[in-house]
């Protein structure tokens, strides 16, 4: 299906006996949304219900409220009058079609239904609805001259009929005759063509179904309605007649009220098309005299005037355009696209959603930007659209203009510059600032994140002022904002509050550098030499630090703490940082502590690489390993990398640290390969500042050479979101690493925000699905979901798939039945130093995932009664089906993990999870499986909306006939064997 539900039209099935609705709804479900009810009462709640169905299929014989009393019903009803009801049932006397008809149906329909007569019938009164739908009601009586009554035209070849249709027609109607379908077409092609043609189909020469072909070939016929009557009872008959152009079907012997009633409603249809093309025809000639009086006045505007129609091509062009975009009216009427093109880069978001292209347009709101004129220049201008509409409701359109307010905007922009900035730096004032910390306090609010408030001030800069005099210092405040300004790239809120004071917002990034480590370096930037008039200048610089919302829940407090720690930091000693909160000021020192052992750490021999086997999920065999780091500290113990890799990427010291890894890896590589136990390659990980860096080359260069191994034993991993945060870096580093013949693998996927179209021109050799996905995707059919897309993705673009964080037996053959290429996670080992890791591959033996083509014969059933699951496993065993039991859907959802399974049974009514949310989770995550529904409960709408979205296969009522049961679920397991390619 390509329509979404809110696009199908919504259809409203009333029927007390559940065979019949599920035949109804199998035959509709690809085209409508449907809801079903079994009693009058409900169908009733149903139809007022918002939003209310679009038809409905209503049959008449149900115990308690039938067919008839629920149309008096609805018909009775403001809410439900208008809409169509057609009666489906086994009653084909012609008096009941009347009664039908006395009441309001719309029409009738004979069980058993032919699925193509249903859908021809349906799509009939949708179209008639919609026509009464529109936004000028249509009067029928109105338009109904009694002085003229419609003409009908009546085709039989005997004149018993003629005369029976005359009788009771001719008071209403102008009849004229034709007893052959030759002397019909030249009425219908005459000066005065009949309003609506009544056709016999068994007529000599040229049958009922050629006339209709034939009119409906003329240019006057084809808005002509035609209705069959006949003696032809046939439904494919039925159904010849509506392929040729038939507008509907009348069978002899015919009731007369049936044929006042179908007549009335065809001509009623017609005469609603011809009032609409009608009223298109006068709109359109009042909108040409619109168009020229707003062309008049439009050619006299100072500003650019245009009309846009609905289409997206210009009407209107007004002279100024030249004015304001240097192009002519003349080049806008060539190409439409050109308005889109003179937009400034910067404004093409706003321009997107608020322009003439968005889908709605404020009215009269002005939008302010950038236009590039034809010579280069640009020029600012505002702009107001308006849509346009026809009495009728109709969209035509578009008018707009454009008013170059350039020399305006100059002038604010100076205004707003001299109040807002400190004219001395161009940083942000103090009423600046204070908006930019209420913003951030709000943005902080709203994410539940924080963000810190650093104040520095300038150590001697006193000293500089009064001997150097106020210009040098006027140069060196200078010279502090643009180191400020480089060191934080992308920080607007860094603001010259007065003298030597400058405030900064800082906001916590999960995989920035700490805040602390941030300010230090701020403070080591400032105490380097600054060189004013050949002299050099030494200053330092004292920093105080508060944390939102941990140190006030206002900016007010957030300001006084952040002073606070400012003096602190100045009393205890220049050059040095506080935070306003002790704790923090323990954890800054603690980071500086861990980062200076760190630094010992890689001289003294404290690092070391644990490695993980890597899994062929095939072979069984180990095809790889991943080199991870540890840190043995002698005090602190293992020091988590979670912990230090973060660390050292704030602090540079992961450039040295990667450096490390590679080498090390590299000399084991080299020793396992000597002794013959070289998996196909070994994984380092790379830090996204060593690829940044640019030395990773010749990092990755020179170990290779020293160890002397083959490059495609060394796998290097990159994260998902490096690689897309910097793509023209990162695609340089990758070709250049690939030239040297090492393999890469794209590491942590579906955790960033990769482009397929990028991810197609990357040079890898692999994606490693994260671990966060894996853990529950045997239980969450999100994760599942996925996964498999991971998988497939990688698949198609000719990449090899590695899952990582594997730890039950489950995980890995649900990972094998996706075609995952590769597990790795603690099911086969955790990460091991080197010379465990050796005995390790010494006595490792293939670890097969077992996997099955069994599904053609494992049935799950699911319930959460042992007698049910006892009594269904008792009459389903001797067809000899291996069948699994499970008492809730969580332990369904694990052994569909387990085994290959054909057919899913489950009961509807279970603690926790329900069966048709099981079944929704198993269509995920396990598609192949057949879904079939068992219950005694008789509620419909979980029902109908599982079966609208496609997660049952069939539905059995409790209690089940033994029969039905051992059919439905053999039609099952045909389904799912076709479905496989098999030949059940």
């Amino acid at each position: 299906m390509t329509e979404s539900a809110q696009e199908r039209p919504r259809i409203l099935i009333v029927d007390d006996v559940h065979e019949n609705l599920h035949v109804l709804m199998n035959i509709l479900r690809d085209d409508y949304v449907i809801s079903a009810a079994t009693s009058g009462e409900k169908a009733l709640e149903l139809a007022h219900r918002q939003p209310s169905p679009d038809i409905i299929l209503l049959d008449i014989k149900m115990p308690g409220m039938d067919g008839y009393s629920v149309l008096a019903h609805l018909k009775s009803s403001p809410q439900t009058a208008d809409i169509p009801v057609i009666f489906v049932t086994a009653l084909a006397e012609a008096a009941d079609e009347a009664r039908g008809l006395k009441l309001g149906v719309a029409d009738y329909i004979t069980k058993p239904v032919n699925p193509d007569l249903l859908q021809l019938r349906l799509r009939t009164q949708l179209e008639l609805r919609r026509y009464r739908m529109e936004p000028v009601r249509f009067d029928t009586a109105k338009h109904v001259d009694p002085g003229h009554p419609p003409t009908l035209l009546v085709v039989d070849d005997i004149p018993e009929n003629i005369h029976e249709l005359l009788e009771v027609l001719k008071g209403d109607y102008r009849i004229t005759v034709a007893n052959n379908g030759a002397k019909a077409l030249r009425l219908i092609e005459g000066a005065t063509p009949p309003d609506l043609v009544l056709l016999d189909v068994m007529m000599p020469e040229m049958d009922g179904y050629e006339v209709c072909r034939r009119i409906k070939a003329t240019t006057a016929g084809n808005r002509i309605p035609v209705i069959f009557v006949t003696v032809v009872d046939a439904v494919q008959e039925k159904v010849k007649g509506f392929s040729v152009g038939a507008a509907d079907y009348i069978t002899k012997p015919f009731d007369i009220d049936e044929v006042r009633a179908r007549v009335q409603t065809h001509l009623e249809l017609s005469r609603l098309r011809c009032f609409l093309e009608a009223q298109v025809a006068q709109r359109t000639a009042l909108l040409e005299q619109s168009e020229e009086k707003y062309r008049i006045l439009a050619d006299y505007s100072p500003n650019w005037e245009y009309w846009l129609a609905q289409d997206g091509n210009f009407l209107y062009v007004s002279p100024a355009c030249e004015t304001v975009s240097g192009h002519a009216p003349a080049e806008f009427f060539a190409d439409a696209r050109l308005m889109d093109s003179i937009i400034h880069p910067d404004d093409l978001d706003a321009w997107t959603t608020y322009g003439p292209g968005a889908a709605s347009v404020d009215v009269d709101v002005p939008l302010i930007l950038r236009i590039c004129r034809k010579d280069g220049s640009e020029r600012w201008v505002e702009h107001v659209a308006r849509p346009v509409f026809s009495d009728v409701g109709q969209s035509l359109g578009l008018r707009g203009s454009y008013c170059d307010i350039t020399q305006r905007r100059h002038a604010e922009q100076k205004l707003d510059f001299f109040t807002h900035r400190d004219p001395l730096t161009g940083l942000p004032n103090r009423a600046l600032f204070a908006e930019m910390l209420a913003q951030a306090i709000r943005q902080a609010d709203y994410g539940q994140s924080e963000f810190a408030l650093l104040i520095i001030n300038l150590d001697n800069f006193k000293t500089v002022n009064e001997s150097l005099g106020h210009s040098a210092g006027d140069r060196l405040l200078i010279e502090v904002a643009d180191r400020l300004r480089a060191l934080l790239p992308g920080v607007e809120a860094i603001a010259r509050i007065g003298g030597d004071e400058f405030n900064i917002i800082i906001v916590q990034d999960a995989n920035g550098p700490g805040v602390d480590l941030v300010a230090q370096r701020l403070i080591d930037a400032l105490a380097k030499t600054h060189l004013l008039d050949g002299h050099g200048v030494y200053i330092g610089a004292s920093a105080g630090i508060a944390l939102y919302p941990t140190d006030g829940p206002n900016a007010e407090t957030l300001q006084s703490n952040a002073d606070a720690a400012l003096h602190e930091a100045k009393v205890q000693g220049r050059g040095i940082l506080r935070f306003s909160s002790p704790g923090m000021t323990t954890r800054a020192k603690e980071r500086l502590s861990l980062e200076a052992d760190l630094r010992l750490a890689l001289d003294q021999g404290e690092l070391s690489l644990h490695y993980q086997p890597q899994v062929d999920l095939i072979s069984g065999q180990i095809v790889g390993l991943e080199a991870l780091a540890r840190w043995q500290h002698p005090t602190r113990g293992m020091v988590s990398p979670a912990a230090f890799i973060p660390l050292a990427e704030e602090c540079g010291l992961i450039v040295n640290l990667g450096h490390w890894a590679l080498q090390s890896a590299c000399r084991q590589i080299r020793v396992w390969t000597d002794a013959g136990l070289a998996p196909r390659q070994i994984a380092v990980n790379v830090s996204a500042v060593q690829l940044s860096r640019g030395d990773l080359l010749e990092s990755v260069r020179l170990a290779l050479k020293e160890s002397g191994i083959s490059p495609d034993q060394l796998e290097l991993e990159i994260t998902e979101s490096f690689v897309m945060a910097d793509r023209d870096r990162s695609f340089k580093a990758i070709a250049d690493l690939k030239a040297l013949g090492v393999r890469l693998s794209i590491d942590d996927f579906g955790t960033g925000y990769s482009s397929l179209a990028y991810l197609q021109q990357l040079e890898v050799d692999k994606l490693k699905v994260d671990i966060s996905f894996v853990r529950d995707m045997t239980r969450n059919s999100g994760n599942a979901s996925i996964v498999k897309a991971v998988i497939a993705l990688g698949h198609s673009l000719g990449l090899e798939i590695i899952a990582e964080g594997v730890e039950e037996a489950g995980q890995a053959r649900y990972l094998r039945s996706l075609s995952c290429d590769v597990m790795q996670g603690y099911l086969i080992s955790k990460p091991l130093p080197a010379e465990e890791m050796t005995c390790f591959l010494h006595a490792f033996a293939p670890q097969l995932v077992p996997v099955d083509n069994a599904g053609s014969f494992t049935l799950l059933l699911v319930d959460d009664e042992p007698a049910i699951l006892s009594a269904l496993t008792r009459v389903l065993r001797r067809e000899n089906y291996h069948i699994l039991t499970a008492g809730s859907g969580e332990e369904a959802l694990l052994l569909l993990a387990q085994h290959q399974v054909g057919v899913i049974v489950t009961d509807q009514r279970m603690q926790g999870m329900s069966g048709t949310e099981l079944l929704a989770r198993a269509r995920t995550m396990h598609p192949q499986a057949v879904r079939v529904l068992l219950s005694g409960y008789t509620g419909l709408d979980s029902l109908t909306e599982a079966i609208n979205r496609g997660e049952i296969y069939k539905f059995i009522t409790k209690p089940w006939g033994e029969v039905e049961l051992l059919e439905t679920i053999r039609q099952a397991f045909r389904h799912y064997d076709r479905s496989q390619g098999g030949a059940y």
